[in-house]
């Protein structure tokens, strides 16, 4: 019953989400000519060999996959990828990783038509099947299920949101839960979560997003070089109100350490010119900084004003302070991936809101990787502590994440192992 709701549904919204689709094409918000991939059969030849086929919605899990990508690339030639998203910025990713590599392949996610499913899975035919997070597609789910195909859903995110909503129509989730041949969860309520769904072979190492891995030699810094004598701190990911709290953290910390730089890098830098009309008007002289601009002497405040280069301000910067999490009406869908920073050897502090990343937040927290703050006060109190302590980078810690990470990697590479031949 719910299967023929399903496919009612999604074809009565077929022609709007063509035109939506159009529509972003035109506002530069879709790729120019690959577009079409997600609303029309697009036949692009399959390589020979076995081939993986990972669909990572956004940026974010797109990065989680590419270390297991660059290991089985290692390990076997004979082994081929395919990669879906739906997201430019993500297809931008996979093109500076992925580019010049004749083995691994790129086509955006096509709308779960049942034509336009079976098409796709007919062309590539793929060997094994990853889905990450929280990509749930019930016409490509039972169309991988009738070939028989290993099906792994890949650090599985459910959320007690999402959890009571799938509890709705429990025999229909069910139904689609059970179609995974494995599923390696996130964390442990979506463990929970997937056992009470009565889903088979489920497996909890840790988050995946543990695993990425970054080349720290290539990060050139050289922008930055001549405020090495300055005292500086930075917000990362900032959602709508917290720009304001870093501002009023920089006055306070400000009356003590009179040359304090503040970054802040919005998690949408589509909001800078409304940020910086705000700060503008709390007295502090703010630069807009875009990719190629060096940091000005007499600023208080740098807006970073694009994407894609916060592992440079991570690797200059370790006084992290980590956004949407210091706003009570997101509390329900708050925190930020706070992993790349600790992995840099930063220090973390966060509001009270993560839920998102609460089971990584309260294992950074044990292990004094991050800190909770309450309060304006306290963040600028932590700050002005380590300028004037200047501890040495704790590389134990550092080394402790790493072994943490590369038993979460071992533990999915031996998974992964069982189902290709």
């Amino acid at each position: 019953m719910f299967k023929a709701i399903y496919n009612i549904i999604i074809t009565i919204s077929y022609i709007p989400y063509l035109l939506v689709i159009i529509f972003r094409k035109y506002k530069n918000k879709e790729h120019e000519t690959r577009f079409k991939e997600k609303i029309f059969f697009n036949k692009i030849k399959r390589p020979k060999g076995f081939l993986f086929w990972f669909h990572a919605a956004s940026l974010g899990e797109l990065n989680s996959i590419f270390p297991f990508i660059e290991f089985y690339l290692k390990k076997d030639n004979k082994f081929k990828f395919l990669i879906t998203t739906t997201t430019l910025s993500s297809y931008n990713e996979y093109k500076k990783k992925f580019d010049n590599n004749d083995r691994v392949f790129h086509q955006f996610f096509p709308y779960d038509l049942k034509f336009l499913v079976n098409n796709f899975l007919n062309n590539w035919n793929p060997d094994i099947v990853s889905f990450v997070d929280s990509e749930i597609w019930p016409n490509f789910i039972f169309a991988i299920r009738k070939r028989s195909l290993p099906f792994i859903l890949f650090n599985a995110r459910i959320t007690k949101k999402t959890f009571k909503k799938w509890l709705y129509f429990k025999k229909f989730s069910q139904e689609i839960f059970g179609s995974f041949s494995l599923s390696i969860s996130s964390s442990k309520e979506t463990l929970g979560h997937l056992e009470a769904l009565n889903v088979k072979n489920v497996k909890y190492f840790g988050n995946i997003k543990f695993c990425k891995t970054f080349n720290i030699s290539k990060i050139d810094t050289n922008q930055f070089d001549f405020i090495k004598n300055r005292n500086s701190w930075c917000a990362l990911s900032t959602h709508d109100g917290e720009e304001l709290f870093c501002a009023n953290v920089h006055s306070q910390i400000k009356k003590i350490k009179k040359d304090i730089l503040t970054i802040i890098i919005p998690r949408h830098v589509n909001r800078v010119d409304r940020i910086f009309s705000r700060l503008k008007d709390k007295g502090l002289e703010v630069q807009i900084k875009n990719e190629n601009d060096h940091i000005k002497n007499d600023v208080d405040v740098v807006l970073v004003n694009y994407y894609g280069s916060t592992l440079k301000y991570l690797n200059y910067f370790k006084q992290i302070f980590v956004g949407k999490s210091f706003l009570k009406k997101l509390q329900s869908v708050g925190g930020q991936n706070p992993i790349d920073a600790v992995k840099m050897g930063c220090k973390i502090y966060h509001g009270p809101y993560v839920y998102n990343f609460k089971e990584i937040y309260d294992y950074l927290d044990e292990n004094k990787f991050a800190e909770k703050i309450d309060s304006e006060s306290t963040l600028a109190e932590k700050i002005v502590n380590y300028f004037e302590k200047r501890p040495m980078q704790d590389n134990k810690g550092i080394e402790k994440i790493n072994i943490y990470s590369e038993q979460i990697f071992n533990n999915v590479i031996k998974e992964y192992n069982k189902f290709i031949t």
